[in-house]
């Protein structure tokens, strides 16, 4: 029964809590093809309250030492380790991901987060050069202040813990606004991190249902002790989460969608560029910001790769997706190509199951055609054929989008050309277009968002520059 379902509550100020009068919404699973939560929804109150507990908590955790975060979240890497089955139980639960990607997601959330850790002693300042003797400057660095961190489904541990484990470790306090399809999972990440030895109100913790949404988030934004916001997510919200921060002024981080080339020239090792392009776009069902989209390949190449790329698709083991409304958009978007003359080189417009599309490959794609720009995100990718380099690369930089890309060669001087060329954050030899760890500055250009994550770089995300300087003399007047 409905009524015997777990309720996720809000967490604010350290207290569970609801909003008055209580707005419920369900989680479905579906793995198991039925709703497996209800979770309290927050109104434009409560996420008011979440940024008040946050500011309150900022007074005192921003003077917390360095060396006592540094240990803190080398103890939260600990406690997700130990952890473990539990969190992959509750991700397959709510996002029906095979388990081998929910420890994917613990691995490179603990790496991430041990190697901030790391780094947190890191931020320094400096003595600037002043025009008198008698003057001191000192330029040090602060954490930013309370923060909204938005994380989405797709990655969700990844994406959870590493964002709200930086802004905590660069000294701010946070209003965690978790994704309404593994509300719980999210709630687990904070539970772990206070079980470790995070302060509870540090992280406040809301949801809201899709009728809420818009209200809770602007609620929170235009709150004057948020600081700053952090959203990982699609393009679309991202760009209305953007105009919001525009209008109360408030910088916003973001990571936002892709449409990800591969490039294969024609010296790669084929057989290994048409492993890494298939796994690359069918990943976790295609719904990842770094999935490859696109397949650029070498004319001279192209038929030879061609026979490659289909034998890999056909014996790929594609996995569900989230949510049959996720599936159906992909869906459509191959049915509008296919509408418009895109024919398939494999695979087709064709549904495995409610969460689940065939693998396909399309070839004849124009820029009349909603998958050309749009992401996929789905288990496709289009192919095309490129007379020479500065083609793949035209090919390539066609988009809006400007976060991670691949190049299959044997020449170094060749990928470095055309990395310099590739409007994108991160360009990968070699390797496929999802690839992330500890210690790489990741994040997007162009229409894929601004700033970077991972180590030093996603701390100095949350801290800014102040400056003060001392006057022994006092300043003199002429």
């Amino acid at each position: 029964m409905q009524d015997k379902l777990p309720v996720i509550p809000l967490r604010i100020g350290g207290k569970e809590m609801a909003s008055t009068p209580s707005i419920q919404f369900p989680v479905y699973s579906n793995a198991q093809q039925k709703d497996v939560s209800l979770c309290e929804s927050a109104n434009a109150s409560t996420a008011a309250l979440a940024a008040d507990a946050a500011q309150e908590a900022f007074k005192t955790w921003k003077k917390v030492p360095a060396v006592e975060r540094r240990e803190l979240l080398q103890n939260y890497a600990k406690a997700l380790r130990a952890n473990a089955d539990q969190l992959v139980a509750v991700q397959q639960e709510e996002t029906s991901a095979p388990e081998l990607w929910c420890r994917k997601n613990i691995e490179l959330a603990v790496g991430l987060i041990e190697e901030t850790a790391a780094c947190i002693t890191s931020l320094k300042g400096s003595i600037p050069q002043t025009s008198s003797s008698s003057v001191l400057s000192l330029a040090f660095t602060v954490p930013i202040g309370p923060v909204l961190v938005i994380a989405p489904w797709n990655s969700p541990i990844i994406l959870g813990a590493r964002n709200i484990a930086t802004a905590v470790a660069a000294g701010c306090t946070v209003v965690f606004k978790v994704s309404e399809n593994c509300s719980q999972l999210h709630h687990l990440l904070v539970q772990i991190f206070e079980d470790a030895g995070l302060p509870k109100g540090i992280i406040n913790v809301i949801q809201a249902n899709r009728e809420m949404a818009s209200e809770v988030t602007e609620a929170v934004i235009a709150h004057k002790a948020i600081r700053k916001v952090e959203f990982v997510g699609s393009a679309s919200v991202g760009r209305a989460i953007g105009q919001l921060c525009s209008k109360y002024l408030k910088p916003i981080f973001m990571e936002l969608g892709g449409k990800g080339p591969a490039i294969v020239l024609e010296d790669a090792d084929l057989p290994a560029a048409a492993k890494r392009c298939i796994m690359g776009a069918f990943l976790h069902h295609g719904q990842l910001c770094f999935s490859t989209e696109r397949i650029v390949v070498a004319e001279k190449v192209a038929p030879e790769f061609f026979k490659l790329l289909i034998a890999e698709t056909e014996s790929f083991p594609v996995t569900d997706g989230v949510s049959p409304r996720i599936v159906e958009a992909s869906l459509q978007k191959l049915l509008d190509a296919e509408k418009k003359g895109a024919s398939f080189l494999c695979g087709g417009p064709e549904k495995l199951s409610s969460s689940k599309l065939r693998p396909t490959l399309l070839q004849g794609v124009t820029k009349d055609m909603d998958i050309y720009y749009e992401e996929a995100f789905g288990p496709s990718a289009s192919v095309f054929v490129a007379r020479d380099d500065d083609h793949a690369i035209e090919i390539a930089n066609d988009s809006s989008y400007g976060l991670n890309a691949a190049i299959h060669t044997q020449n170094f001087d060749r990928a470095w050309r055309m990395t310099q060329e590739l409007d994108f954050g991160q360009v990968h030899i070699n390797n496929m277009t999802p690839h992330d760890e500890p210690t790489f500055p990741i994040g997007g250009v162009k229409g894929s968002g601004w700033g970077r994550n991972n180590a030093l770089w996603g701390l100095q995300e949350f801290s800014e520059t102040k400056l003060m300087t001392w006057s022994v003399e006092g300043q003199k007047f002429v």
